[in-house]
Parts: structure tokens; C-alpha cells; sequence
């Protein structure tokens, strides 16, 4: 097996799409990564992307990522070994890493000899699980209104994005909630946050995040909590996710914290099926 690097994210991604697409929902999240520093390959930090293939006769075996000062992020693949590969070659380069991002047995096993070489102690912040929809069930729809957000309703989306970070994300620095909050605001000029609305109030909001070529990352979902328990991120996440169906896509996709069996549930009553367990570890120096 060889591995190569990158530092054309255009070329990057022709050459690793069709590798990826054939395990489109558990490889969303680097489509969805990928999708946003082809625009702008700063947009998670001021340092180039880490972009990289190890490959086999000339086949893909393996692809992964890093945006700077995020974790190593891995596609999947069947091919554990190249796992070792992919972690010895970023100890022989002497990378430092805060941490990894990938399926359940590959982030295992890049965990396993990272710590070891560097002698230092994994934590594992989230158990979180793909799912994937292809259908929504048309009773959890409901009947309030939902609307795109405009600049008017930048304030509370800014307020409650960073609630969600601080809830759901509580490692994030405040450089990276100062940067998020930026792009945040790009993403609102350009329609991709959506509200629930009852009684003329916002009671919960949601994202369209990154694409995939046949489908669509839905993220920040976020319900204050005196307004938790009557539904609205159920109806907010199914009209969403119809919504984007009917634009196009053939599957929508969300990750979910395993540690919260609400989300879990609720999404699997809109239709989102599991599809592969993820785990994020941090590395802590012993």
C-alpha cells in the first residue's frame, strides 16, 4: 500500500468521490467537510487542509482529512490495516494531533497505537451514530409553520448556536465559537437555517449543512429547554428533512449523541435509520 497527500482540494475530492460515494451516508461527514473548503478551504482554520489517500494497485483503500486545529477524520473502510498505515505515517511526520474522528473499530485501532507511540491517555468524548433517511413519516410533520431564516432572526439563531455548541460540544475553545459564529451568519444569508414557528414564536431551528452528491447533512438542531418534550424538534427535523427531499435529494443524513436517547428517538419516528456507529476521542497528555 502507498499513502499520498494533497493540498488541492478540487483535485482531492475527484479523486476520492467515487470511493466515498459508495458508502455515501457513513462517509457524509467528509463529503459534507469537503463540500465547504472547496469554496473556501480556510473555513475551519487559517491552516491548510490535510488531505490524504493510501491506496492499494492503484485502488482506494482509505481516505482522510484534518481542517486544522479540528481531529483526524477517517472515511471507512473494510481494510483495517489501513488504519496503521495511515497512523504511522502522521507519527513519522511527526503531526501533532488533538484527537479522531472516525468508525467505531477504525478509531479504536488509530487510538490504540497513537497513545501507545506517544505515551498518552485517549479520552472518548462522544458515542455518536449515522443515520439516514430516504422517507419522512408523515405524522410527525405537523401543522405549525416553518420558515427560512432571514438576517431578522440572526440574533436568536446566533444565541442559540452557541448554547448548542456549549451543550452538545463543550471541548470547543472560544476561537472556534468565535469562528463558527462568523460562518454562521454566512449560512443564514444563504437560507440554510430553517424555524419552527407557533404562535408567531420560534420554538426550534435546524440546519442544512453540508451535501453529499445524493443527499444532505442536517445539523444544529436546537430547542430551548423551558420548550423541550412538546414536539418541536420532531416537527422541525421531519419538515426539514422533507423539504430537502422534495429539492433534489434522495437521502438526508444527521449524527446523533448516543449518551441522549430523546434525539434518538424522535428521529427514528421522523424515519432515520441507523447506520454505523462513530466514536471522537481526545488525546490527554498522561
Amino acid at each position: 500500500m502507498e499513502i499520498e497527500f494533497y493540498e488541492d482540494v478540487n483535485k482531492f475530492y475527484n479523486l476520492v468521490s467515487d470511493f466515498l460515494l459508495k458508502k455515501e451516508a457513513e462517509n457524509n461527514l467528509l463529503f459534507s467537510i469537503l463540500d465547504a473548503i472547496k469554496i473556501n478551504p480556510k473555513r475551519y482554520g487559517e491552516e491548510n487542509p490535510l488531505l490524504i489517500i493510501i491506496k492499494e494497485n492503484d485502488k482506494t483503500k482509505l481516505v482522510s482529512l484534518r481542517t486544522p486545529p479540528y481531529n483526524q477524520i477517517f472515511s471507512y473502510t473494510e481494510d483495517i490495516k489501513t488504519i496503521d498505515l495511515l497512523t504511522k505515517e502522521l507519527l513519522y511526520r511527526n503531526i501533532e494531533l488533538p484527537g479522531v474522528l472516525g468508525f467505531k473499530e477504525g478509531a479504536k485501532r488509530f487510538v490504540q497505537l497513537w497513545c501507545e507511540h506517544k505515551n498518552l491517555s485517549p479520552k472518548l468524548i462522544r458515542n455518536e451514530r449515522i443515520y439516514k433517511l430516504e422517507e419522512v413519516a408523515e405524522e410527525t410533520l405537523g401543522n405549525r409553520d416553518f420558515i427560512i431564516a432571514t438576517v431578522e432572526n440572526q440574533p436568536l439563531i446566533l444565541k442559540w448556536a452557541k448554547k448548542f455548541i456549549l451543550e452538545a460540544l463543550p471541548e470547543t475553545s472560544e476561537a472556534q465559537i468565535k469562528r463558527s459564529m462568523k460562518h454562521l451568519k454566512n449560512d443564514i444569508n444563504d437560507k440554510r437555517f430553517f424555524l419552527l414557528m407557533e404562535n408567531r414564536e420560534v420554538v426550534s431551528m435546524a440546519r442544512k449543512a453540508g451535501k453529499t452528491p445524493n443527499g444532505n447533512l442536517v445539523n444544529l438542531v436546537y430547542t430551548p429547554p423551558n420548550l423541550r418534550r412538546r414536539g418541536y424538534a420532531t416537527e422541525c427535523v421531519a419538515k426539514l428533512s422533507k423539504h430537502l427531499l422534495e429539492d433534489g435529494n434522495k437521502f438526508c443524513f444527521l449524527f446523533t449523541d448516543l449518551m441522549n436517547p430523546v434525539s434518538n428517538s424522535i428521529y427514528q419516528k421522523i424515519g432515520y435509520r441507523p447506520v454505523i456507529d462513530f466514536d471522537e476521542y481526545k488525546f490527554i497528555s498522561e
